[in-house]
């Protein structure tokens, strides 16, 4: 059981956390994904950011679906058992 203060910030902090940053720095927030990529990548350059752009990088392999919790497939198995019974 994770303790309540290990547990990750919400969206809305995020957000919030983002918006006074940028307000503390002078910068306009992003309200675009296309404007908010654009500070990304010109505040990554500024503090030499180490990691690679994103166009050069190369493309991640398809997701294949969701994972399946146990018992979908214990139920999927049990389904097949008895498919094959009543054969």
């Amino acid at each position: 059981m994770r303790r309540w203060e290990d547990r990750k910030p919400t969206v809305r902090q995020i957000y919030a956390l983002a918006a006074v940053l940028c307000e503390r720095t002078g910068e306009e927030f992003p309200w675009t994904r296309e404007a908010a990529s654009e500070l990304i990548e010109r505040l990554r350059l500024e503090t030499g950011h180490p990691a690679p752009r994103l166009e050069d990088t190369p493309p991640r392999p398809p997701r294949s679906g969701r994972r399946r919790r146990f018992d979908e497939r214990m139920a999927s198995s049990v389904a097949a058992e008895l498919a094959r019974e009543l054969l």
